[in-house]
């Protein structure tokens, strides 16, 4: 989260773990994440990812797609070694969809391979 409100100054810091109800737009949100055992035998490791929703009032998907762009470069490739021991992120799906009222979303998925 960090690293999005760093990083991409249009969402205006408007990044949550979970936008509730009147959050101001465009705004981007964790969205759901996964994980599957990636140990070997001497190192205890899971593959991870999570999905990153980009969120927008407006029917203009031309704004979303510049904020998943935004979004996407980034964390691809990006980091934290200090923080946990893990290879660089890598962008796996990004999308673009029409929503319900008026509405767009935008999807980055990533994943990691994160040790520990």
């Amino acid at each position: 989260m960090d690293r999005i409100i760093a990083q991409v100054p249009a969402l205006e810091g408007r990044v949550y773990d979970r936008a509730t109800e009147g959050t101001s737009f465009p705004s981007c949100t964790l969205g759901p994440s996964y994980w599957t055992d990636a140990s070997v035998e001497c190192v205890t490791a899971r593959q991870m990812t999570l999905q990153i929703d980009i969120w927008h009032s407006q029917a203009n998907k031309g704004v979303v797609e510049d904020l998943v762009d935004d979004v996407t470069a980034a964390l691809a490739g990006w980091s934290d070694p200090v923080r946990i021991t893990m290879r660089p992120l890598v962008i796996s799906l990004v999308r673009v969809l029409d929503e319900p009222g008026d509405r767009v979303h935008g999807v980055v998925q990533v994943e990691a391979l994160l040790e520990g």
